[in-house]
């Protein structure tokens, strides 16, 4: 009988790993699908800058891991601290929450801002995708032509989501490993 749970329960932990594993997107929140993470370091009073291609309504989460980091996005691609050199900023204490409308230009520049007070600002940028924003129908068959199509003209996104996914398959083969040794250690356990 203890065996059988074990089996059940190692199965259920598989099944669950894998799935998660396997799927494109990762969705954290009911109403947000994941689409991007970067993590990266900014000095204090310097600027890193990233750009985005991602249609629909998007959520833009900055965390400061160390130090302090602010963000500011533009439909330029080097926002500024400057009032008139980004659309959206957010510069508090905490985390950084900056939402992007569908009808926003893309590329979206994305300006992090390494704050004077710290030496060095360690931060992750979490990009997701809103659902919760009301799109209509049309809107809605855009983002999944967008993300679904892969013949699309436009060269530099092509690339970049073909170095996502040679980047994501190569990061989930050694994950799949450490799981099944983990596992295979557990029933191990259990089972002598």
């Amino acid at each position: 009988m203890r065996r059988e749970f074990i089996l059940v329960l190692l199965g259920i932990i598989s099944i669950s790993t894998l799935s998660s594993l396997l799927s494109g997107y990762v969705q954290i929140e009911p109403d947000k699908i994941l689409l991007d993470t970067v993590v990266g370091i900014v000095g204090a009073g310097n600027f890193s800058y990233w750009q985005l291609g991602h249609t629909g309504p998007l959520l833009i989460e900055l965390t400061s891991l160390t130090g302090d980091a602010d963000l500011y996005v533009s439909d330029s691609v080097r926002p500024s601290y400057e009032v008139d050199k980004n659309n959206f900023s957010s510069a508090t204490c905490g985390p950084e929450l900056v939402n992007i409308p569908f009808e926003f230009p893309r590329p979206i520049g994305i300006g992090v801002f390494g704050d004077w007070s710290h030496a060095i600002s360690e931060y992750s940028i979490h990009v997701f995708l809103d659902t919760s924003a009301v799109l209509s129908e049309e809107q809605l068959l855009a983002i999944e032509r967008f993300h679904t199509n892969p013949e699309r003209s436009d060269n530099t996104n092509q690339r970049t989501r073909e170095k996502v996914a040679s980047r994501r398959t190569d990061d989930e083969k050694p994950r799949f490993m450490k799981l099944l040794n983990i596992l295979d250690m557990i029933f191990d356990m259990l089972v002598l």
